[in-house]
């Protein structure tokens, strides 16, 4: 009995003792805190311009054993304690420190506004050469291609027609446009309805001296690149129309014609080309882009042909690169090649070069003549996608 009593004392004991073990441990934890985050930041927000970067470097009271994740719109960009923010494109940033620890965590949120001095848009045209073709009669002959720079559509602006097959304007930035993740510039549309492709190329400026004279244009890879009908070094020589007759041409694989309007034979004109008897035009040339799809002898019902210029063109709509908001083809850097069709792995480009893709006269619709607004760099211009 004495023993049992004994040993139920001995229990009660260390029961007590472990209890005010437990409450003592409670009451230590109940004194710790969780990590605070000490970073100063202005009311309203970090201002940074675009090229320039954002060291961020902040103390964290009751640091101990503590894990930081930075978010960038939503999106982890890094995992540790000092972050340097750069921005990538205009626009508004979102971005979030999160601090934690066994404890608990904090979370700090900063608002960064990028912007930048330079144009998002051509500032220069080095050449414009119109293309045989409907619109002929409308330009001058010291057309400049002015239309062609800065924000298009504005003021009395229009479209800069390249006519038909050749017809090509060189532009450059005031800036090289960087190759960054997806889409890196612009080239918009006319607008219209009708797709007319144009072949796009892009040169940098690797001596610095603001020319496009940096070695050979590299060509954007569109779907049809590939294609068996394109040819990568066609030449075309058009000659100047005898009296009320047509431009005649003939190409660099011994075949021949005459350019033939539907309607208007007169809106042919050689005046752009002053005294010249015969141009020359050479680039790549795109499959026929439209075909009649009548059923009857005497109507004509031309459409584009399915499956074709589905990336990678100047004025191409309803497509896979155009945009809605824009009313323009989105281009990637990443996809330029070389004369052998190697990837050119640039960093960046100052220049680019559109030229009228399509050698077809499509009945009525008369010769396909790609028509274009401007360009612009898409890290500069906050836009909405499709």
């Amino acid at each position: 009995m004495i023993l049992s009593m004994l040993r139920i004392r001995n229990q009660t004991i260390a029961f007590m003792l472990c209890g005010l073990a437990l409450f003592s441990s409670c009451g230590k934890t109940d004194q710790l805190s969780g990590p605070v985050i000490n970073l100063d930041v202005p009311a309203e927000g970090f201002k940074i311009e675009l090229g320039k970067s954002l060291p961020l470097n902040p103390t964290v009271a009751n640091g101990d054993k503590l894990t930081f994740v930075w978010t960038v719109n939503g999106e982890t960009v890094s995992s540790d304690k000092l972050f340097t923010f750069i921005p990538t494109r205009v626009g508004s940033y979102n971005l979030q420190l999160k601090v934690s620890n066994e404890i608990g965590s904090d979370t700090k949120t900063i608002q960064i506004n990028a912007f930048s001095t330079k144009s998002p848009y051509i500032t220069t045209v080095f050449e414009y050469q119109y293309g045989p073709g409907q619109h002929a009669s409308l330009i001058p002959s010291d057309c400049k291609g002015t239309d062609f720079i800065g924000q298009p559509w504005t003021g009395s602006k229009l479209f800069t027609s390249l006519g038909g097959w050749g017809g090509t304007i060189i532009a450059g930035f005031d800036h090289p446009v960087n190759n960054g993740k997806g889409v890196d510039f612009a080239i918009f549309a006319q607008p219209g309805a009708g797709s007319e492709p144009g072949v796009v190329f892009v040169m940098g400026d690797t001596n610095g001296d603001g020319i496009p004279n940096d070695g050979d244009w590299l060509e954007i890879k569109g779907s049809e690149y590939n294609h068996p009908e394109t040819i990568h070094d066609y030449k075309v020589t058009y000659t100047k129309p005898v009296g009320k007759g047509n431009v005649t041409w003939k190409d660099n694989y011994g075949k021949n014609g005459e350019l033939v309007p539907v309607y208007d034979s007169s809106s042919w004109w050689w005046g752009g080309y002053g005294t010249k008897n015969e141009v020359v035009f050479s680039g790549v040339k795109l499959p026929d882009a439209y075909k009649n799809t009548s059923t009857q002898a005497d109507v004509e019902n031309w459409a584009i042909r399915p499956g074709l210029f589905t990336t990678g063109y100047a004025e191409c709509y309803n497509n896979l690169d155009y945009n809605l908001s824009l009313k323009a083809n989105l281009f990637d850097i990443s996809n330029a090649v070389d004369k052998a069709g190697n990837p050119a792995n640039l960093a960046n480009i100052s220049f680019i070069k559109v030229q009228s893709g399509v050698f077809q006269v499509a009945g009525w619709l008369n010769e396909v003549s790609t028509e274009i607004s401007g360009a612009a760099d898409l890290s500069l211009i906050e836009y909405t996608p499709n």
